[in-house]
């Protein structure tokens, strides 16, 4: 009789579990290598969560206000489809917030923000991009990897003729800024963080910076700055209306003015003329003078109709949660770079008791 083939996985799961407990032994002679680098590895972490710069964050919530032409019902129904039915006529919108936010025009606005922060224990009153160039904090290795290449350009500005100094006079031109000006704006771009609810536009924006009271300046100057481009877009629609409609009206008046005199000095010339044919030169008169001021007087109403339109365009969204001085910093974590970096640390050591030690091994034996 033939042996039995089911007795071939069982000596397969012997082997398995044979070769499981071989590491688990081999990491338990090693432990003590193990437990050294995890401690390397928490040391590690600590450093750098106590390197990098504390950064806090400001955020604000606001709640566009939208003139929808479609009806409150069939807009309930298709905003619990998930659609929008946003029938404004204006081009920029609440989805088009972060676009604007992220703009270099709309940043460079923001330049010349007066920011006021502790530092040293002392109070210092700046520009926002006086802040950004000249006090912003970075690890320590940022200037290590940064030593050679400065050198560098030492030695080649010590080479090179002098050249004059590039500045900027007046006013700076967001078409064409210099290089740290483009990395200030870059910053912002990526850091302040807008996000557009599809169904209510309920708009949330977030900025993380260095600074608690820089931070919380900067968005409250976000939010008071967008509000006044979204009211001056809105009212700008409405004040070219008044001012077409204007031009429009007092071409209406003068025709209007100009049919009623011709009307009045006919009726002054002819008082006791009873024939048949000035009647009717009379009425004629009379019909185009009243057709001129109904014509006068809807322009009119346009024009009311117009200048309170402009004034009704200038709210754009409610606050609802204006910003505020963050208490508490966002990052760095030093629990969180403690466990990080001494998991790291556990696992290269366990791959190096487990794989790298023979092949380290093998490769010395070839080599020789």
């Amino acid at each position: 009789m033939q042996e039995n083939p089911t007795n071939q996985p069982y000596q397969y799961e012997e082997e398995s579990e044979i070769d499981i407990m071989e590491l688990i032994s081999k990491l338990w002679k090693k432990r003590k290598m193990i437990i050294k680098w995890c401690v390397v590895g928490a040391v590690i972490g600590l450093v750098i969560g106590f390197s990098i710069p504390k950064t806090y964050t400001a955020g604000v919530t606001l709640a566009p206000e939208v003139q929808q032409k479609t009806g409150s019902g069939v807009s309930s129904i298709a905003s619990m489809m998930g659609v929008n039915l946003n029938n404004s006529l204006d081009a920029i919108n609440a989805d088009m917030f972060p676009d604007v936010v992220h703009s270099t025009p709309f940043i460079v606005e923001l330049f010349d923000l007066p920011v006021t922060f502790e530092r040293k224990d002392s109070v210092i009153t700046t520009t926002l991009l006086d802040y950004m160039l000249e006090y912003q904090r970075s690890p320590w290795w940022s200037y290590v990897i940064s030593a050679p290449f400065k050198a560098l350009g030492w030695c080649i500005d010590l080479v090179t003729p002098d050249k004059e100094e590039e500045g900027v006079a007046g006013p700076l031109n967001p078409i064409n800024l210099p290089k740290k000006e483009r990395a200030v704006v870059k910053f912002f771009a990526e850091n302040i963080m807008v996000n557009v609810d599809k169904k209510t536009l309920k708009t949330e924006m977030s900025l993380e910076m260095q600074d608690p009271k820089v931070v919380y300046t900067v968005m409250d100057a976000v939010v008071t700055n967008l509000k006044e481009y979204m009211t001056e877009y809105r009212s700008s629609k409405s004040r070219q209306d008044v001012e077409n409609l204007s031009v429009i009206c007092e071409l209406r008046k003068a025709d209007y003015y100009k049919a009623q005199q011709a009307y009045a000095n006919y009726i002054d010339s002819n008082k006791s003329v009873i024939r048949q044919s000035a009647q009717a030169e009379r009425e004629r008169l009379q019909q185009e003078m009243n057709l001129a001021y109904q014509v006068y007087s809807q322009v009119a109403q346009q024009m009311e109709g117009a200048r309170i339109q402009a004034e009704q365009a200038k709210p754009v969204f409610a606050v609802v949660q204006p910003p505020v001085v963050p208490l508490r910093k966002t990052a760095p974590s030093k629990a969180k770079m403690l466990v990080i970096w001494t998991f790291l640390a556990g696992c290269c050591a366990a791959a190096w008791v487990l794989f790298g030690e023979d092949y380290w091994k093998k490769l010395k034996e070839n080599i020789n």
